[in-house]
């Protein structure tokens, strides 16, 4: 069974930790397919040195973003090494390991071990490994052929009639200039003469008058 220590002799004990892992959010804007997990090893000694065995609660927490994420686990210790897989037990945020704390080597992130209630000093970074530089820090491949343009969806419904806006003021008044005179038409044709008519009767002599001397 193994042997409990008191808070201080749980500070005083020798411990050594290790830590294999590569950046989760940079590693996916590379790889799809990259498992959310990160694999995290150590070994547990009590204060003498001894490796300890057994069954102890742990709790993690990933510090630096603007996310922030814990987990606990129970975790078997054999001969004082462990191994766990963090993410298991509760989900990476998305942007974990993507916004927060950066530094001249880039997004700072650090893990902070909690072991049978006892936090452990200092935190320790978490860094990338050598295939995780090379996949997301390496060149580009060319860009692929744009795909084919999909069919045109459905019309959307026909919006509102707007309200009608006022009337425009009125134009100053005026009138166009005159236009120039048209061409005189042609002249007519004079028509035909017409025969004379029969002369009328002579009509009867007056009777002559008395001249007065």
């Amino acid at each position: 069974m193994a042997q409990w220590h008191s808070r201080r002799d749980f500070l005083k004990r020798s411990i050594v930790w290790t830590i294999g892992t590569t950046w989760v959010g940079a590693a996916l804007d590379a790889l799809a397919q990259a498992p959310q997990l990160l694999n995290y090893q150590g070994r547990l000694t009590d204060a003498n040195g001894a490796p300890r065995n057994g069954s102890f609660p742990m709790s993690f927490a990933i510090l630096g973003g603007t996310s922030s994420w814990s987990e606990a686990q129970t975790v078997n210790v054999a001969n004082g090494f462990f191994s766990v897989l963090l993410g298991s037990v509760t989900p990476f945020p998305a942007d974990l390991f993507t916004s927060g704390q950066t530094d001249a080597y880039g997004p700072a992130r650090f893990l902070e071990v909690t072991v049978n209630g006892e936090t452990l000093s200092p935190n320790i970074r978490i860094v990338s490994a050598a295939w995780a530089i090379g996949t997301v820090a390496g060149p580009k491949g060319d860009t692929g052929d744009a795909g084919p343009t999909g069919p045109t969806g459905p019309g959307g419904p026909t919006g509102p009639t707007g309200f009608l806006g006022a009337t425009g003021p009125t134009g100053p008044a005026g009138f166009g200039s005159t236009g120039p005179t048209g061409a005189f038409g042609p002249t007519g044709v004079v028509g035909p003469m017409g025969s004379t008519g029969p002369t009328g009767p002579v009509g009867p002599t007056g009777s002559q008058g008395i001249i007065p001397f």
